[in-house]
């Protein structure tokens, strides 16, 4: 039977008790009831497109969207996240541990701070 992604990611969801949600099925959280995208716009993104890869092998939750004239480009897997902005093709992106939904919007913030 066909199932839509946000169902699937749902199911995955309802089999985890609160307490044992890692940090990306706490972003998944978000991006359901659409938390994500409203503190992407407060950490002053625009243009916010946000897709899923839901496969046995890989689950991702991949962002594009602006800061000023810059393009970002943040995929953010179980394990880990890649962050990048480029004026013209974001594609030098940096890695990082995925520890917490704090830290990733943390290390955001930091990154459009330092850029003109």
């Amino acid at each position: 039977m066909f199932a839509t992604k946000k169902t699937k990611i749902r199911r995955h969801l309802a089999q985890k008790a609160e307490g044992e949600k890692s940090a990306f099925d706490l972003l998944l959280t978000d991006y359901l009831d659409g938390t994500i995208k409203e503190d992407l716009s407060s950490a002053g993104i625009s243009n916010i497109s946000i897709y899923i890869d839901w496969l046995d092998s890989m689950k991702c939750i991949g962002i594009q969207g602006r800061y000023k004239e810059y393009y970002m480009d943040l995929q953010i897997y179980q394990e880990d996240f890649s962050l990048s902005f480029d004026t013209d093709e974001p594609d030098e992106d940096i890695e990082y541990p995925l520890e917490s939904k704090e830290q990733l919007y943390r290390v955001l913030s930091d990154t459009v701070k330092t850029l003109k």
